[in-house]
């Protein structure tokens, strides 16, 4: 990439003066919150990562909002009983004139009950996301993911 391009998006961005690692380290920082949040059950500091306008289309073209996003995590933790591990790492990143792009992977093992509430099996996911940042007054923020 060239260094034009770089500080062109910077700029934009509002983050003149930081490097492509700069960036990946904020973007890094706001994965671990993920993770920890995730890890603990914390929808408090999980919410703190979610910006302000977040909406987005479901698989019938509806529109999921903050809380309602909120409310489908809540329900998804009920059904795990313990996060054995979780990474989620930056492995790449695109600076665009309005955004960063992400190349991301994640892989988590989780202890998920089973139908009957009590009953527990270890699940193991592995995804590579590219996701869609943009820089907000104080934080970098994800609007958009694509598995």
């Amino acid at each position: 990439m060239r260094i034009s391009s770089l500080l062109t998006g910077c700029l934009i961005l509002g983050c003149a003066g930081q490097t492509q690692e700069a960036i990946r380290l904020e973007i890094q920082a706001a994965l671990n919150q993920c993770v920890k949040a995730v890890t603990t059950k914390n929808i408090g500091l999980y919410m703190q990562g979610i910006p302000e306008d977040f909406q987005i289309k479901d698989e019938n073209g509806g529109i999921i909002t903050k809380e309602m996003q909120r409310k489908f995590i809540l329900r998804d933790w009920a059904s795990i009983d313990t996060t054995l591990s979780n990474s989620y790492v930056v492995d790449s990143l695109k600076i665009r004139v309005d955004s960063v792009v992400a190349m991301t992977s994640q892989v988590w093992k989780r202890s998920m009950f089973r139908k009957d509430g009590f009953t527990a099996d270890t699940v193991l996911t592995t995804q590579v996301h590219r996701e869609v940042w943009r820089r907000t007054k104080n934080t970098w923020h994800n609007y958009r993911i694509e598995e």
